[in-house]
């Protein structure tokens, strides 16, 4: 479903669309994502539309490569001169000699995708009108530092507009950059339909709740790939793809973190939750999705006598949240991948809370990220602290809730059953004085949740329930 601030296209657009636009800010941090191009290409090409990159946008990306493999070829010269220095073998070359061979491929990579995304050429007379309005500072040109810009928005701008026949209601730009809009109220036209890559499959098409088989489906696909090793945020055969996690090195709280040299996420350890699971009508599943994972950071430490020293070390418990399109082939999920090609990472350990309630009340929250939770008996939990609930897969979960004086302040037992099948949950809340201070008790937060429960060794425990409850409803195989 669409969010209230990004509502489905009116039908009208969507049946009459031509294209969706790509610009540079579209994608995540203005670097191209050729996977996710290619697979809106598809999706556009199934449902009677084009994906268009108007030629400007392409060079922007490409150039945007370019700088990315100087940075890497920079780092990698150091690498490889004290290797040499330590009579290593060198690893090979890299492709690429320059940065024009780097823009060349990146060019070459993205036309290959035709005929489902298209490059929109430039026009000449269009290329005159938009270095204009650089030189003028029209909109959507403007000033920045005493340097004018904006000549390469105006052009592929004016670009879509004459090649959509300025039918504005005929395509969709994919972004949220506000030049855009005020090019378009500079050259008094209608504001035109611009849609995040977020939210672009819930406005383009009309998605419903999907069965429980599909929903069954998608779980048994994501406990599958607990154990996989995720390199460059992919599993080893790319069954499964996330997003590019961004800023990884604020994970780290060693006391050397301005020595971080890399940070990268290691083994999936857990599924720990998915929800919002919509479903178009031509099958493509979309959910959001919760993942337990280790992350590997590398850097320097200094000795005692100045020398510095390589160091790396494991973080476990990073919770890595992503929106993922899922591929079905006859009711089994073949791949998936992130809808954004972005996702969110943060620490999932060493959490504590300011009251005991608050405790209670967001563990039982963590309910929602079970796929199948009836909302109506997960907001009567959320009221009264204790009671009873169902899942449309058939499962029942009670709660239990036993106040105390002390340690624990609370014990919560939840209890999941089916059939004949039961099994049984218990969460505590427990004050953590190792975390406060003597002589001002209420200086951080200090009460804790605690669990006996196995998967409190690999698990936090604000996070055990969902775990616990997703892995008990769609056990997975060891591997």
């Amino acid at each position: 479903m669409a969010s209230r601030e990004h509502p489905p296209l009116p039908e009208s657009v969507r049946h009459g669309l031509r294209a969706i636009v790509f610009d540079t800010n579209s994608f995540p941090r203005g670097g191209l994502d050729l996977d996710l191009l290619r697979e809106w290409g598809q999706r556009a090409s199934d449902d009677g539309f084009e994906v268009w990159v108007p030629e400007p946008v392409l060079w922007e990306l490409a150039e945007h490569a370019a700088a990315s493999w100087e940075a890497w070829r920079a780092s990698t010269n150091r690498a490889r001169r004290s290797m040499q220095a330590a009579g290593l073998r060198i690893p090979s070359d890299d492709p690429y000699s320059s940065r024009a061979e780097v823009m060349a491929a990146v060019d070459a990579s993205v036309r290959s995708l035709a005929p489902s995304v298209r490059i929109i050429p430039l026009d000449g007379d269009l290329a005159v009108e938009a270095l204009r309005d650089q030189v003028q500072i029209r909109p959507p040109a403007n000033k920045k530092s005493d340097v004018k810009t904006g000549a390469a928005d105006s052009a592929w701008i004016r670009q879509v507009l004459r090649s959509a026949n300025n039918n504005i209601d005929s395509f969709v730009i994919v972004g949220t950059d506000g030049d855009v809009y005020d090019a378009f109220k500079g050259w008094s036209l209608p504001k035109p339909h611009m849609v995040p890559l977020h939210a672009l499959q819930s406005t383009l098409f009309v998605l419903e709740a999907p069965s429980d088989e599909t929903t069954n489906a998608l779980v048994r696909f994501l406990q599958g790939m607990v154990g996989q090793p995720l390199k460059a945020g992919r599993t080893p055969g790319e069954d499964l793809t996330l997003g590019q996690v961004g800023a990884l090195t604020d994970l780290v709280d060693e006391w050397d973190a301005d020595q971080i040299r890399d940070v990268e996420l290691g083994d999936i350890r857990a599924v720990v939750g998915m929800n919002e699971v919509k479903i178009s009508r031509r099958g493509l599943a979309t959910a959001q999705v919760f993942l337990l994972v280790d992350a590997e950071y590398s850097g320097w430490r200094i000795d005692e006598d100045g020398t510095l020293l390589a160091h790396s070390s494991n973080l476990p418990k990073i919770l890595v949240r992503d929106v993922l399109s899922f591929t079905l082939d006859d009711g089994a999920v073949t791949h998936a991948r992130s809808e954004t090609g972005q996702a969110l990472a943060s620490r999932a350990d060493n959490h504590a809370y300011s009251d005991p309630s608050d405790a209670l009340f967001e563990l039982i929250d963590t309910l929602r990220l079970i796929p199948g939770a009836e909302e109506d008996d997960l907001e009567d939990l959320m009221v009264d602290g204790t009671g009873f609930m169902t899942f449309s897969n058939g499962f029942d979960l009670a709660l239990e809730v036993e106040h105390g004086g002390g340690d624990p302040h609370w014990s919560a037992t939840f209890t999941l059953s089916k059939k004949e099948w039961s099994a049984t949950l218990e969460v505590r809340c427990e004050w953590d004085a190792l975390r406060v201070p003597y002589e001002d008790p209420d200086l951080f937060p200090a009460y804790v949740l605690t669990s006996d429960e196995d998967y409190a060794q690999n698990v936090p425990a604000e996070w055990t329930l969902a775990a616990w409850a997703i892995d008990h409803m769609w056990p997975h195989e060891a591997t």
